[in-house]
């Protein structure tokens, strides 16, 4: 669940083509067994059906592979800029995924700089003030 929104953003879609594709899959398959459950809401048939524990099996591995991916993905995003070592991996891809929002990553500010609470925008989306903790304005 917590990988769908991830794989939503365009962005990331764009930098993990391939990872982007398992994903899907894996969310169509598990989509289709859902579906078949509502279908027949019998738990002993729902779950003894031909080939589900391999499609899960196969999907485990999918997850697996996209994990790894996002993993590499993020550690070359931290390999550039040291200050996001200071961000859980989950922080880490809302900062990644709202890089057309950028007034989006105002929570995070305070994670990734001391002291640094919040920064003023302009219409252009430039950055022409920073506030301390403090209130102190630069």
């Amino acid at each position: 669940m917590y990988l769908q929104p991830i794989f939503d953003s365009p962005d990331i879609m764009k930098q993990l083509p391939s990872e982007n594709k398992k994903f899907k899959n894996v969310d169509k398959e598990w989509k289709k067994c859902i579906a078949g459950c509502i279908e027949d809401p019998n738990a002993l048939r729902a779950c003894t059906r031909e080939g589900l524990l391999e499609r899960f099996q196969e999907a485990n591995r999918n997850l697996d592979v996209v994990q790894r991916g996002l993993r590499d993905y993020l550690e070359s995003k931290r390999s550039v800029f040291a200050r996001f070592y200071f961000l859980s991996n989950d922080d880490l891809l809302e900062i990644l995924s709202q890089t057309k929002e950028v007034e989006n990553v105002r929570p995070h500010l305070r994670k990734v700089f001391e002291n640094l609470m919040d920064v003023t925008f302009m219409p252009d989306k430039t950055i022409v003030a920073m506030f301390s903790g403090e209130k102190e304005e630069i």
